[in-house]
């Protein structure tokens, strides 16, 4: 039971509300699917920056991580776009059966073609992701070199592999996970092919591709992501990068002090 708890940390979403106003929007992908999203900061017309923050498995824009995030690019002068991938745990809809790091990869995609026909639309903007969501922005930046300034992975999948190698080693849990091939998270089932399909990634293979500058954050006690499989993808990027441990904390960043100091981070890196 314990193993199985320190495991859905990963996946909990915790409440944080936004310090202002936000711009709602529902945009629909090339086959008619919802994805929500929010704005913040539009209103300010003579931004020249953007941040796209994406969230991670079964989870949704209010984590801790990616309000973390979001402040500091606010802090920042940036314009934020935050969104609520399909098959997560947020508006866009559930089904977190149907989730996988391709779907993610995919709505990242559709909101980014959305933003660029905004009047708040910059390029280069800026990335940001949490777990999953910093593997598909790792994924992004390196197909996109050029259209990426900044880019902030916090405790990213670092490959399908190597999430499976530690999963496996650390938590009885993921044995248990492969061995049945799904489990179910707060009545919705989560299959072990969201890890299988990851196999085809690797940030490390990806790392000379990207040209942004690199913001790698890890947790100290990261139960889901080896600390030093994100210190192995810092030494592969050949581009301006820091990398940030944040001490004592948790996959999710649970407590406001190791919010605090991924805000800082984060707002120390950048511009």
């Amino acid at each position: 039971m314990k193993n199985f708890c320190m495991f859905v940390v990963f996946l909990l979403v915790t409440g944080c509300s936004p310090d202002a106003p936000q711009t709602e929007f529902w945009i629909k992908n090339s086959q008619g699917e919802s994805i929500y999203l929010q704005v913040d900061g539009a209103e300010d017309s003579g931004h020249k920056k953007l941040a796209i923050i994406q969230h991670g498995l079964a989870s949704n824009m209010e984590h801790p991580a990616v309000q973390a995030a979001r402040k500091a690019f606010r802090a920042k002068g940036y314009v934020v776009v935050m969104f609520d991938s399909r098959y997560s745990m947020g508006k866009s809809g559930r089904g977190v059966i149907n989730a996988r790091l391709s779907t993610f990869e995919d709505d990242l995609q559709t909101v980014i073609a959305w933003a660029k026909k905004q009047n708040f639309y910059h390029e280069p903007f800026a990335l940001a992701g949490h777990s999953l969501g910093g593997a598909s922005v790792l994924a992004y930046a390196a197909a996109y070199p050029a259209q990426v300034a900044y880019l902030v992975p916090i405790t990213p999948v670092i490959s399908g592999q190597r999430w499976e190698n530690f999963c496996l080693s650390n938590l009885s849990f993921c044995r248990d996970w492969k061995k049945d091939g799904f489990y179910v998270y707060d009545g919705e089932q989560i299959l072990y092919q969201v890890v299988e399909t990851a196999k085809t990634y690797d940030a490390l293979a990806l790392s000379g591709r990207i040209k942004a500058d690199v913001l790698l954050i890890a947790a100290e006690k990261d139960a889901v992501v080896k600390t030093e499989d994100v210190e192995d993808l810092y030494h592969a990027l050949q581009t301006n990068k820091r990398l940030a441990v944040v001490p004592e904390s948790g996959h999710n960043f649970e407590s406001r002090q190791y919010q605090q100091r991924l805000y800082k981070d984060i707002l120390d890196f950048l511009h």
